[in-house]
């Protein structure tokens, strides 16, 4: 249930400020409140929903301060997976890698491609082998994704991505820490700008 809310929440099906009904979750999912209310308890903790005391749990609104927020953030932590990832990533792991970029030379849609985005950002993080920073990389890339699908899938954010993931694949072979930690901080800055630049509040 909770998976299945937080998919809702990031694909915008739960539009961002919308009341999200206890009783109305309780009849879809076939529960008690118990699991329901500890589910939108998991969901604040993520950023994706607002519980006020006596008024009730909303989406999440989506705003250009969030954004900033999660990008300053991000950043410093993104640097820090490449340079764990560098020093901790399997043969493996690279290959997976690759297997995703082959992927990406011969997609067009721009779901598809922002979910092997995903993919790989997946396996770097977990190449970390530092549970706390995966599970926190992750939600920050969920937000990213929920305000991405906001503001309209295009390709134009995701133009070179193949390039810039085949450099950050070999820095990652050569074990090189500083250049995988300015690859991948390079290809997240690119990619929030142009989310930002979306953004017109």
């Amino acid at each position: 249930m909770y998976k299945e809310l937080k998919k809702q929440i990031i694909s915008l099906e739960q539009k961002p400020g919308a009341v999200i009904r206890e009783k109305e979750i309780m009849k879809s999912f076939k529960v008690s409140r118990t699991p329901v209310r500890e589910a939108l308890m998991r969901l604040e903790m993520d950023g994706l929903v607002r519980i006020i005391p006596n008024s009730g749990t909303f989406v999440e609104e989506i705003s250009l301060q969030k954004l900033k927020d999660v990008i300053e953030i991000r950043s410093h932590f993104v640097k820090l997976a490449g340079k764990l990832a560098a020093s901790r990533i399997s043969k493996e792991e690279i290959d997976e890698i690759r297997d995703r970029i082959k992927q990406i030379k011969t997609t067009t849609d721009p779901k598809s491609l922002m979910q092997l985005d995903g993919e790989i950002h997946d396996i770097i993080r977990d190449a970390t082998k530092n549970e706390l920073l995966v599970k926190m990389l992750k939600g920050l890339h969920d937000r990213v994704v929920r305000i991405w699908t906001y503001v309209g899938a295009n390709n134009e954010s995701l133009t070179n991505i193949d390039k810039e993931f085949e450099a950050i694949a070999t820095a990652l072979e050569q074990r090189d820490e500083e250049t995988t930690a300015r690859l991948l901080e390079k290809h997240t800055n690119t990619f929030t700008e142009h989310v930002r630049k979306q953004l017109t509040f």
